[in-house]
């Protein structure tokens, strides 16, 4: 059959997908995007981030932001794959927009996020929440944006949850009987499921945010609530964070804004109903808790450092070093972690590099690192110390992080900063 190259667009997105298929993908599509509105011209109206074609059997994915033309034997892989691409459209097209791999529903006006982790349960968790009457904004990622007013909200992605096959037993009675009631698009290896208007957020849709969730699913565990350290919720929030190539500095300190002031959880489960029960009973108010407002200060701008270029060192052994321009430090729970200055890396220090990123606040070499630990641990050996500055200096330096001061060495300085604790 000869078909036609048509372009989808999507609501919210000036770049479209064309397509060359035939029926079964087109009609693949209103299941998955459920609350996502589109239109399919039969000319091109922009530009397109992806093109798939149908050829030999198989839906081949092409885009000028993927290495390689990617072939799928069904329609619903390679729309699974395009979803993929279009959050990436999304961060491209609004930088701004923080961007969290994870679930989100809505608790008491509030949402609570749901990092993602794998086997953790997340999408049969968020199938379940929905057959228990809970608003569903993502089972997936969850764009995160700034309010004129500076709140921070998230927002939805209008594509329906995908469960993977077999659908597990501890998705509950429940959650059986509403996949059976709601209309769903299969394969071997997935079933998306589509919700009714009122039971999951639209596209675009937004609401504060109020908690994070770290979903632990363990065969024979009763549901229970954990509290986590909010250094642990920074690391984990930075792992399911794809847009931080994008804008490295902001994120991090966005992260870290979210860390220091939503509450967050362990949740260790077997079973969801018992599961969503708990979470009910958590989030059925937010009390005196202020909804996240983030304090807006304009970024700084590498381009206001004067002329300090990005620049790695693979020699840390000759000259002095001090810490780079532009690099931005988040600290919680007295753990830090910084953007490398390239603005496309996040680091976390452990606390002997987070001592010898505090000496070389000011002009310091290698060796006199060395001597300045030596003098405030004498306990610890020699050859440990040196190996753990090299190691944290190469690790700097390799990324951007230092800068190397050119002249005469200059007289290290102690730092002014306690250095309790052990290398």
């Amino acid at each position: 059959m000869n078909h036609t190259w048509q372009y989808i667009y999507f609501e919210g997105l000036d770049a479209g997908v064309a397509v060359k298929v035939d029926a079964g993908f087109y009609d693949s599509l209103p299941a998955i995007f459920a609350h996502w509105p589109y239109r399919i011209m039969a000319a091109e109206q922009g530009e397109v981030f992806a093109r798939v074609e149908l050829l030999e059997g198989r839906y081949v994915l092409s885009s000028p932001y993927i290495k390689k033309a990617e072939p799928y034997r069904e329609p619903v892989n390679a729309i699974c794959a395009i979803v993929a691409e279009m959050a990436w459209a999304q961060l491209r097209e609004k930088p701004s927009l923080l961007c969290l791999h994870g679930a989100a529903a809505e608790f008491s006006g509030r949402l609570v996020v749901f990092p993602a982790t794998r086997r953790a349960g997340k999408s049969t968790l968020s199938v379940a929440m929905l057959a228990a009457g809970i608003k569903l904004y993502t089972d997936d990622f969850l764009p995160v944006s700034i309010t004129k007013n500076g709140m921070i909200s998230g927002v939805s992605s209008g594509v329906s949850p995908r469960l993977r096959l077999p659908v597990p037993a501890q998705i509950g009675d429940r959650a059986k009987n509403y996949l059976q009631q709601r209309e769903t698009l299969s394969n071997k290896q997935y079933t998306y499921v589509a919700p009714l208007d009122t039971e999951s957020a639209r596209f675009g849709e937004a609401a504060p945010l109020g908690g994070v969730v770290f979903l632990e699913r363990q065969d024979g565990a009763t549901a229970s609530l954990v509290p986590i350290n909010k250094a642990e919720a920074l690391k984990t929030l930075i792992r399911q964070n794809f847009s931080r190539a994008l804008n490295a500095g902001d994120i991090l300190a966005m992260l870290g804004f979210l860390a220091e002031n939503l509450p967050a959880y362990a949740l260790r489960y077997d079973k969801a109903e018992p599961a969503i029960a708990l979470l009910k009973q958590q989030f059925s108010t937010w009390g005196e808790a202020p909804k996240p407002y983030h304090p807006k200060s304009p970024p700084a701008s590498v381009l206001d450092d004067g002329p300090q270029p990005y620049t790695t060192y693979d020699d840390i052994s000759v000259g002095q070093f001090r810490q780079a321009k532009g690099v931005k430090v988040v600290s919680t729970d007295g753990q830090r972690f910084l953007t490398g200055r390239n603005g496309q890396s996040i680091h976390y220090l452990n606390e002997g590099a987070a001592m010898i990123w505090q000496i070389l606040s000011e002009p310091a070499s290698a060796a006199e690192a060395v001597d300045i630990l030596l003098a405030a641990f004498p306990e610890q050996p020699r050859v440990q110390i040196e190996k753990d500055v090299n190691r944290s200096f190469l690790d700097f330096a390799g990324n951007g992080l230092l800068f190397r001061l050119e002249g005469p060495p200059l007289p290290a300085v102690m730092p002014q900063e306690s250095m309790a604790g052990k290398t």
